[in-house]
């Protein structure tokens, strides 16, 4: 599984979520995916935190809302590339490429943006991270087209994530190393 904006660890670390074995083996079954690949997806912060927000903000039918957009992530990093990378049109919205996992029925609005903002500051960091490779290489990154300020979008997502604290979402900055987020 080619994951490059992906960040995973696998320290232990105090999140909890019951279904997170059955949702990670059911994906395993789903994308036939091999040991190696279940086991980043086991550990892969992004997934976890897709698959979070909908219990955290107790919204209607959490598990089929995680189920939904672990399918939809899952889909993108095993291939679709051509219609899920980062087109321009994703420019003009930070949360452009995030709007399919983004559906929630019911649920506390203040912890679904909480999770999104981190996911958009996960992704924004994954950006930050490739802006070398994907200039030299042609791929198109919204900061190396100066579509995007990285300093101005990361400060605005702090403030927003600063707002309110989620144990079971906020961990993934004590499992992180700090220069991540710098």
């Amino acid at each position: 599984m080619k994951d490059s904006n992906l960040a995973y660890n696998s320290n232990e670390c105090f999140w909890s979520l019951p279904e997170w074995s059955y949702l990670v083996n059911e994906i395993t079954k789903v994308f036939r995916l091999s040991s190696k690949e279940k086991e980043k997806l086991n550990n892969s912060i992004t997934a976890r935190i897709i698959a979070t927000i909908p219990f955290e903000a107790k919204c209607e039918e959490p598990e089929r809302t995680a189920i939904a957009h672990l399918c939809l992530y899952m889909a993108e990093l095993k291939g679709f590339q051509k219609y899920c990378s980062h087109q321009p049109s994703d420019d003009s919205n930070l949360f452009n490429r995030l709007a399919f996992i983004s559906t929630f029925e019911g649920g506390n609005q203040e912890i679904i943006n909480h999770g999104m903002n981190i996911l958009a500051l996960i992704m924004l960091e994954g950006y930050k991270k490739s802006e070398k490779i994907d200039s030299e290489n042609g791929t198109y990154n919204p900061l190396v087209s100066k579509a995007w300020d990285y300093q101005t979008e990361k400060n605005k997502l702090i403030w927003e994530i600063n707002k309110i604290e989620v144990p079971n979402i906020d961990w993934v900055f004590k499992y992180i190393p700090f220069n991540y987020w710098q």
